[in-house]
């Protein structure tokens, strides 16, 4: 779930980075937490095992999972995600966006992941998990320890269909969102 996503505004959090169409696990992105706002490295891994490389989250598994014990939460900022379709042994790619920009996180020294959730029934034929969106008023209180997992963020999700491109992590660039007609 979400192993791709967009940042295709300059200026989140008012930190200065790279756009990108092709957001891809390991690379930094513009992340808010309690104390600043930082870029920062897309890729968890829990202090005694360095090397694991998370990068979601499944919200419901959070507070049990030693993996977490010691995470703190976050906002990753994004301009939409890929999802991909398993059909006829084929992996079809969709891009996903809503009106807000911002994921849930979780966070440590090393990177951050994104939290999901059981997605929504509009795109549940797609991926059966999406990230948890926040709206931006919900932002300080997911962040002081506020539960918000099923914010109407999550309700508004629109997608289209979009070129194999995006499958190549390579290809960066604003075509990887137009919609693909097949």
């Amino acid at each position: 779930m979400c192993g791709r996503f967009v940042i295709s505004s300059k200026n989140a959090f008012n930190l200065k980075y790279d756009i990108s169409y092709n957001v891809c696990p390991s690379q930094f992105v513009p992340v808010k937490t309690q104390e600043k706002s930082q870029l920062m490295k897309w890729s968890y891994s829990p202090l005694w095992k360095k090397d694991m490389n998370l990068i979601n989250c499944r919200y419901e598994n959070m507070n049990e999972k030693p993996s977490f014990r010691n995470a703190k939460r976050c906002i990753i900022f994004n301009n939409g995600w890929y999802e991909w379709q398993r059909k006829d042994n084929k992996k079809i790619p969709y891009y996903h966006y809503s009106k807000t920009n911002y994921f849930a996180g979780l966070y440590n020294e090393i990177g951050c992941l994104i939290l999901t959730r059981n997605s929504i029934d509009q795109i549940n034929h797609i991926h059966h998990r999406q990230p948890v969106l926040l709206e931006e008023y919900e932002i300080s209180l997911f962040l002081s320890g506020d539960n918000i997992f099923n914010s109407k963020a999550n309700n508004d999700i629109n997608f289209y269909r979009v070129s194999m491109d995006v499958n190549n992590p390579n290809n960066n660039n604003p075509l990887l969102i137009d919609f693909y007609e097949t």
